[in-house]
């Protein structure tokens, strides 16, 4: 399916997918100049590339939902970076990894820009080469500590008007499909009572 015949919630979905792979390229730039030697850090690639590659890890014991990045130091727990584009959340499934990993005493965070990411590793303590001062952040771009299963992450202005968009389109198509069905009764109910006037055989054609 090409992008001209890519349904609209495709094509978005194809464009955070992108969105969040530059994102995730980039903070790995940052970090190899700005940790500490001594932080062990590395990208955990979980998605499988096809139906059979899922079964395969399955049945290997690869848990679903695993965040993006995972950052492991002596003495200190580790810390867990989920990277998310400008519209993603995370899934029921990765909620659920998020809330084993903090009970174990893990740090989580999500998080959908490389600025927050790099906050939410300042915020868990891990050693950096140099000082950090973050740039101001949005309320929307986190670092995210999701704890609650139904908990709400705040969305960025341009998405959430996209979203209200959507919205108002779909609600309209759907005021256009009930008209149009109400429309198609009232014709076959028409037609069905020209059909059987009194006094006349229905199996006579008009």
């Amino acid at each position: 399916m090409n992008k001209a015949t890519a349904s609209l919630p495709e094509q978005r979905r194809r464009e955070s997918r992108r969105e969040e792979f530059a994102a995730h390229v980039r903070l790995v730039e940052i970090l190899a100049e700005l940790l500490d030697p001594s932080v062990f850090f590395s990208s955990l690639e979980n998605r499988p590339r096809s139906f059979l590659a899922g079964l395969l890890q399955k049945r290997r014991g690869v848990r679903a939902g695993l965040p993006d990045m995972m950052f492991l130091m002596c003495l200190k727990p580790p810390v867990f970076v989920e990277l998310k584009s400008r519209r993603g959340v995370p899934s029921r499934v990765q909620r659920q990894v998020f809330a084993e990993l903090r009970a174990m005493g893990a740090d989580v965070y999500v998080a959908r820009t490389v600025a927050a990411a790099i906050e939410a590793l300042r915020r868990s303590g891990v050693p950096f080469r140099r000082p950090w001062d973050p740039p101001p952040l949005q309320p929307w771009e986190g670092p995210f500590v999701v704890t609650d299963p139904k908990q709400r992450l705040p969305q960025e202005p341009r998405v959430a008007a996209q979203r209200r968009e959507d919205q108002r389109r779909w609600r309209q198509r759907q005021r256009e499909r009930k008209a149009q069905q109400q429309w198609r009764e009232r014709l076959d109910a028409y037609k069905a009572a020209r059909s059987f006037e009194p006094g006349q055989n229905p199996d006579t054609p008009r």
